[in-house]
């Protein structure tokens, strides 16, 4: 499917009690039904009673073998960074390499939250001015990215080399400023908050010109958190619905929220899904107001299964090797799933896929298809200028689009 589907981890009772096992078992039961990750927020201090984030996504990997664990996300400027580098490199390790982190500039470490509204600023729980904001979370996160892969890092007054080295895990930027999407570009990927899909769709192009201006090959992946709240087939929408909550907690306006949540049926879900999946979304991540989380994540997997149906198959391959001559090409093709009209889309451009390269890649696509007629667009092309040329561009393209069409016929015959 073209949009991985992620899902928070249960939030706590007011009172806290009694929900310890829920989140082993939410982890679990997220990795059964076939999310692609589960998630938990960094607060300061919230509505209810939180949770560190560090320690519950240890617990979600300790008990998980596949699924990814996720920062939603990481308030980077108020954090000892050589401490943190620590326990990140530590959770990327003992989960096999399944971080994902979830990073941006913080809002709940300089606030705390009084019936639901955003209040007074807690800067001496912190000791970070928040005009400092972004020079800290830059500073932080160039200073993670080194720690993470055991370079000799300046931190204060010292040189750390920390180890074991591990992968970096993606990183993705939450924020809308400026500032925010260029950090996206700059380390690879964009998550913001409560952002519907016309919005995604009026920013991704803006993200790929940001990408261009830095001589950048591919945009930013894009990942979304939304508010979710579904209900079974026949019970007439009882639960409060998603967007009066987010209209209520975070005061954006009506319109912007009641187009970002995905709720009502698994029906209804699924046609929102569909909607950001076509807005450009990569990653979307549901939160669950509600404390029947059971209920919630068998509803949104079923929701997933009917919008699997009618997103294009995405898949991605290599071709070559870096380290040899023989060439070297990387491409994400989504696949659709419609028959009857061959199309090739390429949105890139010839700043990032010359003409050439795009030609052998098509050449590719068509041979994967052997003659189906599909709509295949290109989402995204990694280009090494020493090692990128045709023959390995269509070896990619081939087998992006034979793989995809694989996964179509296997789902078939379940």
């Amino acid at each position: 499917m073209a949009v991985d589907i992620g899902v928070f981890l249960p939030m706590l009772r007011a009172d806290g009690e009694g929900q310890a096992g829920e989140f082993a078992a939410a982890a679990r039961r997220a990795e059964e039904l076939g999310f692609e990750s589960v998630w938990a927020g960094d607060h300061l201090v919230g509505r209810v009673p939180v949770l560190d984030a560090t320690v519950t996504l240890a617990t979600a990997a300790a008990v998980t073998r596949r699924i990814r664990i996720g920062y939603g996300v990481l308030t980077a400027p108020v954090r000892q960074v050589a401490h943190l580098a620590k326990q990140l490199a530590s959770l990327q390790f003992l989960s096999g390499g399944r971080l994902l982190l979830g990073a941006d500039t913080g809002g709940s470490a300089w606030t705390q939250w009084r019936g639901g509204l955003a209040e007074t600023p807690v800067r001496a729980a912190t000791g970070v001015p928040y005009d400092e904001r972004d020079e800290r979370t830059d500073r932080v996160l160039e200073q993670l990215r080194s720690l993470l892969v055991a370079h000799p890092t300046e931190v204060g007054d010292a040189e750390l080399v920390l180890k074991p080295r591990v992968n970096w895990p993606p990183f993705l930027i939450g924020g809308e400023s400026d500032a925010d999407l260029r950090r996206a570009v700059r380390f690879g990927g964009w998550f913001p908050n409560l952002a519907s899909p016309a919005y995604v769709a009026r920013t991704v192009p803006r993200l790929a010109a940001l990408a261009a201006e830095t001589g950048r090959v591919v945009r930013p992946t894009v990942s979304v958190a939304v508010p979710s709240a579904l209900d079974a087939p026949g019970t007439r929408g009882r639960r409060t619905p998603a967007a009066g909550n987010v209209l209520r907690r975070y005061g954006i306006d009506a319109e912007r929220a009641a187009a970002m949540p995905v709720d009502g049926t698994p029906e209804r879900a699924a046609e929102k899904i569909v909607e950001y999946g076509r807005a450009g979304v990569d990653r979307l991540v549901l939160g669950f107001p509600d404390a029947d989380w059971r209920t919630q994540y068998e509803l949104a997997a079923q929701a997933v299964e009917l919008a699997r149906a009618e997103l294009p198959i995405r898949r991605t391959a290599t071709a070559g090797n870096q380290t040899s001559c023989g060439g070297w090409a990387r491409v994400t093709l989504d696949v659709g799933r419609e028959r009857g009209t061959y199309t090739f889309v390429n949105p890139l451009g010839m700043d990032v896929l010359d003409a050439a390269l795009a030609g052998a890649l098509e050449e590719g696509v068509r041979e994967g298809l052997a003659g189906e007629a599909r709509t295949v667009r290109v989402h995204r092309a990694w280009v090494h200028e020493v090692d990128a040329h045709e023959r390995v561009f269509r070896d990619a393209g081939r087998a992006a689009v034979s793989e995809a069409l694989a996964a179509e016929r296997a789902g078939r015959s379940r």
